[in-house]
């Protein structure tokens, strides 16, 4: 992904929409057919707690994908305990067996929802002029900095104590204002 900068754009994201995940978190650009249709263009960087392992993140996916999963299920448990009980008791039981997924995956997820660092930033297109919402340019910065620590990483150019102290450095950057 290339980010240099023009007037309120994140010039070559549009090349890359979609996401792009590594250890340190995510970042998520919306497509360019939404962005023409619209006229706004939306850019969202996540940024997981230094430390946060590979457990962590496959259980925060998982979580996030359960409305999905969670109601293909439902719906499922729909055809079969349906076709042999009858009564209100199977929608109950469809709904405890969702709220239950739902429940265990806001527990597993708790530490890393909570210290998820988050940048948002919208371009919208108002009557030939640019308006930008949020911080494109820290943005940018941090979206730079951890392309090049994610490319350092891959050619071994710096080890994994290196690659965490300079995750921590952007994402204390990015602490939440009090």
């Amino acid at each position: 992904m290339n980010v240099n900068s023009e007037a309120g754009n994140l010039a070559g994201t549009t090349d890359h929409f979609g996401r792009y995940q590594s250890l340190w978190g995510s970042f998520e650009a919306n497509d360019p057919v939404s962005a023409r249709r619209t006229g706004m263009k939306r850019y969202h960087l996540e940024v997981f707690p230094p430390g946060t392992n590979a457990i962590e993140r496959r259980e925060l996916r998982r979580f996030r994908q359960w409305r999905v999963w969670g109601a293909l299920i439902a719906l499922a448990l729909d055809f079969v305990v349906a076709s042999t009980w009858r009564g209100w008791q199977v929608p109950v039981l469809i709904a405890v067996v969702y709220l239950v997924g739902l429940a265990l995956g806001l527990q597993l997820t708790k530490r890393v929802r909570r210290a998820i660092r988050n940048v948002y930033v919208a371009t919208i297109r108002v009557g030939g002029s640019t308006v930008v919402e949020g911080d494109i340019v820290e943005l940018e910065s941090c979206l730079s900095e951890l392309e090049t620590l994610d490319r350092d990483r891959s050619v071994a150019a710096i080890g994994p104590v290196e690659y965490e102290a300079a995750w921590t450095r952007i994402y204390a950057r990015l602490a939440p204002v009090a």
